[in-house]
């Protein structure tokens, strides 16, 4: 009786990237940035955009900004209006943006460092290969 597949047989193959190395233009301390979600971002992405501007992501940032700003413009609207549609719109949007962040975001900093002028550390390897295919970089 056999009970493992033929197919279960332990195969020869590499481990597919856990992390991406950036290194600095000037040379220095090489920037690791890990695939899978950001919980950084995801997190504390709406306190005024900061983490997105640490990770040279300005324009999500000022886009974070931006809502959190148009919510606090919202918050001082004459009583009259009906504000609760409106915040409630903007909790789903900040909701939306971060949810993206955490899945994106990682490509997105790695993106935002190559185009500052970092260069990928070891990119002839093929897992850094692997993970480039399919965050789609260029180096």
């Amino acid at each position: 009786m056999k009970l493992k597949r033929d197919t279960a047989k332990k195969r020869a193959a590499e481990p597919p990237a856990v992390r991406l190395g950036l290194k600095p233009p000037g040379g220095g301390r090489i920037k690791w940035i890990t695939d899978g979600f950001a919980w950084d971002l995801f997190v504390l992405s709406p306190l005024l955009g900061l983490p997105l501007f640490w990770r040279k992501l300005h324009a999500w940032g000022a886009a974070m900004l931006g809502l959190w700003l148009l919510s606090i413009a919202l918050g001082t609207a004459p009583d009259g209006q009906p504000k609760w549609i409106a915040g409630m719109a903007l909790a789903a949007a900040f909701f939306l943006l971060d949810l993206f962040l955490g899945w994106r975001g990682n490509r997105l900093t790695a993106r935002a460092y190559l185009r500052h002028g970092w260069t990928v550390d070891h990119p002839d390897y093929a897992a850094t290969r692997k993970l480039m295919a399919r965050w789609k970089l260029e180096t």
